[in-house]
């Protein structure tokens, strides 16, 4: 989970600079800022499946086999640091989808 939560920082500095880049008119034609948006939504979708993946490793459960509501509260409770790691992933997902909707637009400003 940690390598995917700093590769989802490490987009969003990509996007930053294609902002940046796109706004200058370096590289506007190639319209770089719309495509870090995709590859943005990548990156939190596998963060939010990280998060996810966590929370199945921790259970014991056998198909078939009884569960305790112990066992449910490990697979599915997060701690508060997975939690603000949660919002992080929504936001990176749901800007990161505007950003590959729209971002080509930013060469137009």
């Amino acid at each position: 989970m940690k390598l995917a939560f700093i590769l989802a920082i490490i987009g969003w500095i990509v996007s930053l600079v294609t902002a940046c880049t796109d706004l200058s008119g370096y590289s506007a034609s190639l319209e770089l800022f719309g495509r870090s948006g995709a590859v943005l939504t990548l990156l939190g979708a596998s963060l939010e499946y990280k998060l996810v993946e966590k929370g199945l490793r921790n259970t014991q459960y056998e198909e078939g086999g009884p569960i305790s509501l112990g066992a449910v509260g490990r697979a599915v409770l997060l701690t508060d640091n997975e939690k603000k790691i949660r919002h992080f992933a929504h936001t990176t997902v749901i800007l990161g989808t505007f950003i590959w909707g729209f971002g080509d637009l930013i060469s137009l400003l």
